[in-house]
């Protein structure tokens, strides 16, 4: 079993060794936006992280900046969710791992619920995306549990709420 942390050992180099490896198995991650993935030989086939599973889950793994890790290799995954050859995963995680940099400067804390301000009045204009997304704020979830239950893409969900915290009609609390 290979184990370590992420603040010493890079999330993306991590992928790269796993996938380059040869190695089937399960990577674990263990953070608020943690979760697994597993490989087969050359292929990341599966991945999963609290609710979300395939891309959606991919893609909120691509933000981890921190956490501790282990490999437990020839784990068979539960189901295929992704098909990635090691190639596109790693420039889809890169990607995405870029795109993150801005929204976790934004949401730094996942375990902190956000809330209407005191500034939020019904009469704000929103879209019916949004309105379900601030319908999840209202219920006082943690942006973890928001992000699991908005059933978007976690990029999409958080990109919809910035223009709101941004303005103070929304904040952590």
């Amino acid at each position: 079993m290979v184990s370590g942390d992420l603040s010493v050992f890079p999330f993306l180099p991590v992928m790269q060794m796993l996938l380059s490896s040869g190695r089937g198995g399960r990577l674990t991650v263990e953070h608020v936006r943690g979760g697994s993935l597993w490989f087969t030989p050359g292929e990341l086939v599966h991945a999963h992280s609290g609710a979300l599973s395939g891309e959606a889950a991919l893609q909120l793994l691509s933000s981890l900046d921190a956490g501790t890790f282990f490999f437990v290799p020839d784990e068979p995954a539960p189901t295929r969710s992704l098909t990635l050859r090691a190639d596109q995963a790693l420039v889809g995680m890169l990607g995405d791992q870029e795109a993150w940099r801005a929204l976790l400067r934004v949401f730094p804390d996942w375990s902190r619920p956000l809330r209407l301000s005191s500034r939020w009045n019904d009469q704000q204009p929103v879209t019916r995306t949004q309105y379900r997304l601030l319908d999840l704020v209202r219920q006082n979830l943690t942006l973890r549990e928001l992000v699991d239950r908005a059933g978007l893409p976690p990029r999409t969900a958080l990109d919809l709420l910035r223009p709101f915290l941004a303005g103070g009609l929304i904040e952590l609390a």
